[in-house]
């Protein structure tokens, strides 16, 4: 009792739009489904066994999961250029924003300093881990969890060198007014 498929689709194309329809499919989103609805009409129309089911049943499980197997599809495939976004970031980045252990982050000779007379008196009162917090908190203005991963310490220890830095800079401030004090007096 095959009929021709015109005459089929002209009899079960409202299946096709009730299907988008309950699936939420709108906008320009609507052809694309239309057309792949179509596509698992024709293929149902092919596969179908008279002796297994009702024809109606299985006409909308076919369209139905067809759809959903496409919208499946479609979200994977944001997901996966989510995915190629996020690891592109690095390069966009100039390598910035990493997240991998042993791996550098930051170039320290590419960081410019703009007054090197000023950052030169500072790094005369700083260890060099403290130095590397300035360089890569204040100037490069990185995480501590990006500076934990480029040295590969923890973050109590890039903590540490900041309260260390930021005690040495007060007592050389408050040094350096009392010499002007004494100076002018």
């Amino acid at each position: 009792m095959k009929q021709d498929f015109d005459a089929f689709f002209q009899a079960n194309e409202r299946r096709v739009h009730y299907q988008i329809h309950r699936l939420g499919i709108t906008g320009s989103w609507y052809g694309e489904f239309y057309a792949e609805g179509i596509y698992a009409l024709w293929k149902a129309y092919q596969a179908y066994d008279e002796v297994k089911g009702n024809l109606g049943t299985y006409l909308n499980y076919r369209i139905r999961y067809h759809l959903i197997d496409i919208i499946r599809k479609k979200k994977r495939e944001e997901d996966n250029e989510e995915t190629r976004i996020q690891l592109s970031l690095p390069d966009i980045n100039d390598g910035n924003r990493l997240s991998s252990p042993n791996i550098q982050l930051v170039n320290i000779s590419d960081i410019t300093l703009e007054d090197t007379e000023f950052w030169d008196h500072i790094r005369k009162h700083l260890s060099d881990n403290q130095w590397k917090w300035v360089q890569y908190f204040i100037i490069a203005d990185l995480s501590i969890r990006e500076i934990m991963e480029i040295e590969n310490v923890s973050a109590d220890a890039v903590k540490g060198w900041g309260q260390s830095v930021r005690k040495k800079l007060r007592n050389e401030k408050m040094k350096e007014t009392l010499e002007k004090i004494l100076r002018s007096s």
